[in-house]
């Protein structure tokens, strides 16, 4: 139930009013009195958002011998509603990415924390779809992050073609990820005496800096001569190592 709950959270409507919109589900056609008590609200909080409801498609209202009733939409009409929603901001995107990507002097920065926020730095990698160059320690990875989910980075990677250049700390997680290159669309070098604890992705004009220290953070800099200038210090590294 608590899964069902956030998720219709995300049609635009608080935890209270969730419990009002489930309760009325149950009992079909409900009064004020009858929604609270199956609900657990109080009666003066679901008058405070009942025509917000209405107004979102949750609810329509008859009266009936003096009472007024309340009565659940249909759920599948809710589903309607949101598909047409995110149709519209589709439809928006040209107009939004044009805002977004307007020029200007100071570099785009996001950052994010915990490890959601490192899922996120990742997806963003594969999403851009350039070549990614990067230093990284896979020990310090595998220590911080769930594995499960870091061997689905390559995965995503193999299926949009994008190519990995590594430059990593030589250890065992690090000679695992070499002898895996070719099945991963991946060239490793192996640097020794070396401690990386950040890693770092430059791909397009974007480098993403990802601690692997709790609680965990990422950056991602947006921004054509960071990129080049870090891109031109791996090249350097690049060039000197072994195969």
């Amino acid at each position: 139930m608590k899964k069902l709950e956030k998720t219709l959270q995300t049609l635009g409507i608080d935890e209270k009013q969730v419990k009002v919109y489930l309760a009325c589900l149950e009992l079909g056609t409900a009064t004020i009195q009858e929604l609270s008590e199956k609900s657990g609200i109080k009666r003066t909080s679901i008058y405070n958002f009942l025509t917000e409801m209405k107004e979102k498609g949750f609810f329509s209202e008859i009266k009936s011998k003096g009472k007024t009733l309340i009565i659940p939409e249909d759920p599948n009409l809710l589903i309607e509603k949101a598909e047409d929603n995110l149709k519209n901001v589709k439809n928006s995107l040209p107009e939004l990415m044009g805002i977004f990507n307007l020029p200007g002097n100071k570099p785009k920065v996001k950052f994010y924390q915990g490890e959601e926020g490192i899922k996120t730095a990742y997806a963003d990698l594969v999403k851009e779809g350039h070549p990614i160059y990067g230093f990284s320690d896979y020990e310090k990875m595998f220590l911080s992050q769930d594995e499960e989910f870091l061997w689905t980075i390559p995965e995503r990677r193999i299926k949009k073609g994008i190519k990995f250049y590594c430059i990593a700390k030589n250890g065992p997680r690090g000679k695992e990820a070499k002898r895996l290159d070719k099945k991963q669309l991946r060239e490793t070098k192996l640097v020794d005496k070396i401690n990386f604890e950040t890693e770092i992705n430059i791909y397009g004009n974007k480098v993403s800096m990802i601690s692997f220290r709790k609680p965990y953070a990422c950056v991602i800099v947006e921004d054509a001569a960071i990129a080049q200038t870090l891109k031109s210090i791996w090249q350097s590294w690049w060039d000197l190592l072994p195969s």
